[in-house]
């Protein structure tokens, strides 16, 4: 869960900030945040406990921060992925809202290689809440290439320990 949690940190942080995460990008990079805003820009967007975040993401007590590793060469996505695209949207009793979404992958031709449904709450804010996601539909006839998962923490040491050890 670390490494999926890491790059929604990413992804969520410039939705809320509308801005790249303030750390560099270099090669081998790791950082510490602290663990307010690594969790404030989590639950902008998630109903989740701090201690749920803490137990499935690299989170040193101690320190009180949450670990951060850039990706790098060595763990990058590739390019020309898929993308999201909502198609339709209901909006349900409960006042939160289905989204219906395909996965466009131009490199494939085709739009509709991952089919999806999300559900949010919309926030008095303007900003959103989220409430589920489910995968409805998978293009099986597609090799999947465009992700990468983040380096484990073995894999990670290997490939940077010259780094690290200056």
């Amino acid at each position: 869960m670390l490494n999926k949690k890491a790059n929604l940190y990413e992804r969520l942080y410039y939705i809320k900030y509308g801005t790249y995460v303030p750390y560099e990008a270099n090669e081998g990079a790791e950082y510490e945040i602290p663990e307010q805003d690594f969790e404030e820009v989590i639950q902008s967007y998630f109903q989740i406990e701090r201690e749920q975040i803490a137990a499935n993401t690299a989170y040193e007590p101690h320190e009180r921060a949450y670990r951060y590793r850039p990706r790098g060469f060595k763990d990058a996505e590739l390019p020309f992925g898929p993308y999201p695209e909502v198609i339709s949207y209901e909006e349900q009793e409960d006042g939160t809202i289905r989204l219906f979404i395909e996965a466009v992958w131009e490199r494939k031709m085709t739009d509709h290689a991952v089919t999806s449904e999300l559900v949010v709450r919309p926030l008095e804010d303007g900003s959103f809440q989220y409430v589920s996601n489910q995968v409805t539909g998978w293009d099986n006839t597609l090799e999947i290439l465009w992700y990468t998962p983040r380096l484990t923490d073995e894999e990670w040491q290997y490939y940077y320990a010259d780094i690290q050890n200056g």
